[in-house]
């Protein structure tokens, strides 16, 4: 009986302000949150996860995603199996086919990015028993759609780590941060460039950290109830400072939703214009991205005038708008960026043009 009156007084005194108090809400009087944060900060020091599906702890306070996410752990600690590659030979075939569409309807370029997991960049904080094996099913997907359209970032972020103090991914979030963001776009522009030697690119000092912040624990510590318990730093690079104003348009209304500087641009399940005055190509880029683009939409900004943004997901799924904003935006490029756990799924196999134009 007693327990009944603690939690609603806890919850009552824990409140932020007198008018957070919701006083005939059972579900805030009653909610157990603060004894699950208590038990997290207690199990913590021990390396102990109260939520492992979501989220391991790893060595000197890196914490990784759990299998709750494609399985990542799961997958990359083990060779690929025979589905595995079979389903790789259909994204690739699927990919091909996508690339003779889009050059057939005025595409210059087609490329998918692949944004390395956390643990492919950093295994070694990870536990023993969690680091990931190669080849892997990363490498069996590479290995089938050959390396014209896709971009592997790997190689590159494990060679910049060596030369960064800074870490290119924060400790307690699964993505990268902008230091980690801005080396895999300069590395994805080399990859650009050289099929499209024209383009103007970023000087490589707009790479180059500025100053490192302190900012609050990040997705994987919310999944421990400990955003408020751990700190992570927060490389600022110079890409911050770059004279570029944008317009943030909903495509679909065409309503003006921001107007301002270069702002970072979440994910989008609709399709977000955002138009850059300043940028150094007057060019159109289609961008399917998920939360891995998040951190380098100031660079793509800066880059090209105009790019439409939208969730991969939202353009490949049946019924999906890729075709459709390629026939009516009529964009220069056509790029991707999938976090590499994501580049593996069957999505990638189906999302095939219905009708390739001859």
């Amino acid at each position: 009986m007693s327990i009944l009156l603690i939690v609603p007084a806890v919850n009552i005194l824990s409140a932020p302000t007198p008018d957070a108090v919701r006083w005939k809400d059972k579900s805030f009087l009653y909610n157990m949150d603060f004894a699950t944060q208590w038990l997290a900060r207690l199990l913590y020091p021990l390396g102990v996860s109260t939520d492992p599906e979501q989220v391991i702890i790893g060595r000197d306070d890196w914490l990784y995603l759990g299998d709750g996410y494609e399985r990542t752990l799961s997958v990359d600690r083990r060779t690929p199996t025979e589905a595995e590659i079979a389903l790789a030979k259909r994204i690739g075939a699927a990919t091909k086919a996508w690339e003779r569409y889009l050059k057939n309807n005025g595409v210059q370029l087609f490329r998918i990015m692949v944004a390395p997991n956390k643990g492919s960049i950093y295994p070694e904080y990870l536990p023993l028993w969690a680091r990931p094996v190669s080849p892997n099913v990363t490498d069996a997907l590479l290995a089938e759609v050959g390396r014209g359209n896709y971009i592997d970032l790997r190689g590159s972020l494990i060679a910049a780590k060596a030369d960064n103090p800074e870490a290119l991914y924060y400790k307690t979030d699964t993505h990268w941060n902008s230091l980690g963001a801005g080396l895999a776009f300069r590395f994805f522009a080399q990859q650009v460039g050289m099929a499209i030697p024209e383009l103007r690119w970023l000087p490589d000092e707009v790479y180059t950290v500025h100053r490192v912040d302190s900012r609050k624990g990040g997705d994987l510590a919310k999944f421990l109830r400990l955003t408020e318990n751990l700190r992570d730093d927060k490389p600022i690079i110079h890409a911050q400072s770059l004279p570029v104003t944008t317009t943030h348009i909903d495509y679909d209304t065409g309503q003006i939703v921001y107007e301002g500087g270069n702002i970072a641009v979440g994910s989008r399940h609709k399709p977000l214009l955002v138009k850059a005055e300043g940028a150094i190509n007057n060019k159109k880029v289609l961008w399917l991205r998920d939360s891995f683009g998040t951190a380098m939409s100031p660079l793509m900004a800066a880059t090209f005038s105009d790019v439409l943004q939208l969730h991969w997901r939202e353009g490949i799924k049946p019924g999906g708008r890729l075709e459709q904003l390629v026939a009516d935006w009529k964009p220069d490029y056509v790029f991707f960026t999938v976090v590499e756990r994501d580049s593996r799924v069957g999505l990638f196999a189906a999302y095939r043009p219905p009708v390739e134009i001859p």
